[in-house]
C-alpha cells in the first residue's frame, strides 16, 4: 500500500448555463482536464445546479458522459460512482476511481455496510433516490421542480432549490464523507439592508448559517462526524458589502447618496466624487464600481476585497470545518463583454461562493507541504477560460494512509 495517494475535488455552480450546451460541454473539459492532469488516484466532482436545465437529465447525462468519455480520464481511471439527483436537489456527484478494488462505499440500508465498488461505471441519473446516497433539503418540501417556474412557464433561477447530497466511502480503509451542498442564495441586492445594517451577518448569511448547523446534525444523526468530512459546493456566501462601500468611500473621498422609494427604503446607493462622477452605483440589480470594477476585483487575485471575505469565518464553523486561504479572484460573477474579453459582472457583487472546506479528520489526513508538489493547492478551474459565470474551484490533497 503506498504512503500517500493524491485526490482532486472540484465544485462547480452550472445553474446559469444549464440551457448552453456548448458551454457546459466546455466546462466539463476544464474540469476533466483539472483531474487528469494531477494525475491523482480518486477525484471528487460536486455540480450544483441542474434543474436550470431545460432538460436536467439531458444535462447530468452530457456532464457525465464528457468527463468519464473524456480518453485521458478513461484511461486514468477504472470506475466511477454517480447520483446526479434532478428530482430533488438538483445536486450531483460524481466518483472517479483509479482502482476499484481499493473502494467500497456505504449503503445504511444494506445489512453488511459497505459494498465493493465494481469495475466500470455505476451512474444513476433521475430517479428519486440512490444506494450510497443520502438527500435533504433542509427541511423545505418540494414538489417535482413545479416551484422552480413562474406563473407564464418561464424558469425562475431566483428560486433555484438549497439542499444537499452526500456519500460515504471507504478508501485504502480510510472512511470518507464527501458533501455536495447549494445554500441560501440571493439573485439581488438587498440595498436597504446593505445601507441600514451594520451588523456583518445579513439576513441572508444568517440562513445560511442555519442550513450549515442543519448540516451538521444531520452528519450527527447519520453517525458521520468521526468520518474525514469533506465539504465542496455553492456556500453562496457574500462579501461585507456594507463595510466595502464604507472603504471605497473613505479611499476615494466621495460623497454617499441615497435614494428612497414611496416608503422610505433606500433603493440606490451612489458615490459622487467632487467632480460629479459616479464612482460607484448599488441597486437591486446593480453593483458596479465603474472605471475601476472590474480591475478593483481582480486586483492581486482577489486580495482587495479579501478582507471582506468573512461571512464563513464566524461558522468556520465553530471549529466544524476548516478551508485553505483564498489566494485567487472571487469564483463568480463573470460575462463575457462586447469584445468577447471575460470580466466581472455589474449586476451582482463578484464573491466566493464556491467553497471546499473540511473537518478535522480530513485535515489529519492531509500532507501539509508548501515546499513540493505534494502539498494542499485550492484555486478556480479554468482561470483563463469563459466557462459561465461560475469558476469551479478545486482542492488538490495527499491523503496519508499510514
Amino acid at each position: 500500500m503506498p504512503e500517500y495517494i493524491k485526490q482532486v475535488a472540484i465544485t462547480g455552480d452550472i445553474s446559469r448555463i444549464g440551457t448552453d450546451d456548448d458551454l457546459i460541454r466546455a466546462w466539463c473539459s476544464e474540469v476533466a482536464k483539472e483531474i487528469y492532469e494531477q494525475k491523482c488516484e480518486f477525484a471528487v466532482v460536486h455540480v450544483q445546479g441542474l434543474h436550470s436545465a431545460e432538460n436536467p437529465d439531458y444535462a447530468a447525462r452530457v456532464i457525465c458522459g464528457c468527463i468519464t468519455d473524456n480518453p485521458e480520464i478513461y484511461r486514468a481511471f477504472d470506475s466511477s460512482f454517480a447520483f446526479f439527483d434532478t428530482k430533488l436537489t438538483g445536486l450531483g456527484n460524481l466518483y472517479l476511481f483509479k482502482n476499484h478494488s481499493d473502494v467500497q462505499y456505504y449503503n445504511r440500508f444494506s445489512s453488511t455496510g459497505y459494498i465493493n465498488l465494481r469495475t466500470g461505471h455505476q451512474h444513476s441519473i433521475g430517479v428519486k433516490e440512490c444506494d450510497g446516497f443520502i438527500q435533504n433539503t433542509f427541511g423545505q418540501s418540494y414538489t417535482f421542480r413545479k416551484d422552480f417556474y413562474n406563473d407564464d412557464g418561464t424558469r425562475d433561477l431566483a428560486n433555484q432549490r438549497t439542499g444537499f447530497l452526500l456519500a460515504r466511502f471507504r478508501i485504502h480503509g480510510k472512511e470518507v464523507t464527501f458533501v455536495n451542498l447549494n445554500l441560501h442564495s440571493v439573485p439581488f441586492e438587498d440595498v436597504n439592508e446593505i445601507a441600514t445594517k451594520n451588523a456583518s451577518l445579513t439576513k441572508a448569511a444568517a440562513k445560511r448559517e442555519d442550513q450549515i448547523e442543519m448540516l451538521l446534525k444531520e452528519l450527527d444523526d447519520e453517525g458521520l462526524r468521526n468520518d474525514a468530512i469533506l465539504v465542496a459546493g455553492s456556500f453562496n456566501s457574500q462579501l461585507h458589502e456594507t463595510d466595502l462601500l464604507n472603504y471605497l468611500a473613505k479611499t476615494q473621498l466621495v460623497q454617499t447618496v441615497a435614494k428612497k422609494d414611496e416608503d422610505g427604503n433606500v433603493e440606490s446607493i451612489e458615490h459622487v466624487d467632487r467632480h460629479g462622477r459616479r464612482t460607484t452605483t448599488v441597486e437591486r440589480t446593480r453593483f458596479d464600481l465603474h472605471s475601476i470594477h472590474d480591475w478593483f476585483f481582480r486586483l492581486g487575485r482577489g486580495q482587495m476585497v479579501k478582507r471582506y471575505n468573512g461571512e464563513l469565518a464566524d461558522v468556520a464553523f465553530k471549529g466544524n470545518l476548516k478551508e485553505e486561504t483564498c489566494f485567487f479572484q472571487p469564483s463568480r460573477h463573470y460575462e463575457l463583454n462586447e469584445k468577447g474579453k471575460e470580466e466581472f459582472q455589474r449586476t451582482l457583487c463578484p464573491a466566493w461562493s464556491d467553497r471546499i472546506l473540511y473537518n478535522d479528520k480530513m485535515n489529519d489526513l492531509f500532507r501539509h507541504d508548501s515546499f513540493c508538489a505534494s502539498g494542499l493547492y485550492y484555486g478556480l478551474v479554468a482561470e483563463e477560460k469563459f466557462v459561465g459565470p461560475h469558476k469551479p474551484v478545486a482542492l488538490h490533497a495527499s491523503i496519508c494512509l499510514k
